[in-house]
């Protein structure tokens, strides 16, 4: 028997229960997992009224693994950044998700697309990220200014301009009710940012785009402030202006790709280019008290689970 997270219909809290785990089967690998990723993505029910265990990211060592395996053996260090059902004490994993363990691999993973595969952002160019002071923000900053790009950050207080200018801001706009987007178009020399890359969502995304400059690139990849409005095609005409609304999933789902992606990640980490920043744990019994503290957004820091 092992532990596993549960939230059960008609609460909105995690228990932590129980569950039997056998030997993997062919393809597979018996995770005994030690730390979970803790962010919006993953804690919410993928349909109304059934019990579901939360979390897409884990990281562990490998038990044991089931036949047809190769490169990987029991003691391994592993890792996965986009596989549901994630916080279980231990679990069965398809053989070819998991990859060498880093402390940022998720928000890593995803700012790799983002920025270089994505939209490929150039030395020179003027990027605009929102909830720069936030963990997928601080690390997307920081990246593109160790590519060269002149980097605005938008935050929500003054507080957070700190954060954001320490982790490669050279500019900060603090957004409210008010418009941002003449800041951002006077910071730019009156023409607009290059790309946008919003965590926000909701109206952020659609003032987003008054930040862009002719032929500029929306991306939004969050949901923060609430699922992004429609907007009709033809309003984009004017400036021939691109969006885009991503998800990791589809840009790792090539083995070749994800390692690609590890590889560039781990490199800039090692040479202290991007720095994941503090992490703030809490054991798995606890992860009830992790998630009330990730939607009230009482955190500076990373949060995690740990087993």
């Amino acid at each position: 028997m092992t532990a596993v997270v549960r939230i059960r219909p008609g609460s909105a809290a995690p228990a932590v229960e129980e569950e039997s785990v056998g030997p993997p089967g062919p393809g597979e690998v018996r995770l005994r997992q030690t730390a979970f990723g803790l962010d919006r993505c993953g804690i919410e029910a993928p349909e109304e009224g059934a019990a579901f265990v939360p979390g897409v990211a884990a990281a562990g060592v490998a038990e044991a693994v089931g036949a047809g395996i190769e490169g990987i053996r029991p003691g391994d260090r592993l890792a996965y950044a986009d596989l549901p059902r994630a916080w279980r004490a231990r679990r069965h994993v398809p053989a070819r998700p998991p990859g060498p363990a880093p402390p940022i691999l998720r928000r890593g993973l995803a700012v790799h697309y983002l920025l270089r595969r994505l939209r490929r952002v150039q030395p020179g160019e003027i990027v605009l990220v929102t909830g720069a002071a936030g963990g997928v923000g601080r690390l997307l900053c920081q990246w593109a200014a160790a590519v060269g790009a002149e980097v605005v950050g938008a935050v929500g207080s003054e507080e957070k301009a700190e954060t954001a200018r320490a982790n490669g801001c050279v500019h900060t706009v603090v957004s409210g009710p008010e418009d941002f987007a003449s800041q951002v178009r006077a910071i730019a020399g009156g023409r607009g940012a290059d790309v946008v890359y919003d965590a926000a969502g909701g109206e952020t995304f659609a003032r987003c785009l008054d930040c862009l400059a002719p032929a500029g690139m929306a991306i939004g990849f969050g949901d923060v402030a609430g699922s992004p409005p429609l907007l009709p095609l033809r309003q984009l005409e004017a400036r021939s202006l691109v969006l885009a609304r991503p998800t990791l999933a589809a840009w790792i789902v090539d083995p070749g790709d994800l390692l690609a992606a590890s590889e560039e990640l781990f490199e800039l980490v090692g040479a202290g280019k991007l720095r994941p920043g503090p992490v703030r744990t809490f054991p798995l019994d606890e992860a009830g008290e992790a998630v009330r503290t990730l939607l009230d957004r009482r955190n500076a820091e990373y949060l995690a689970l740990t087993a």
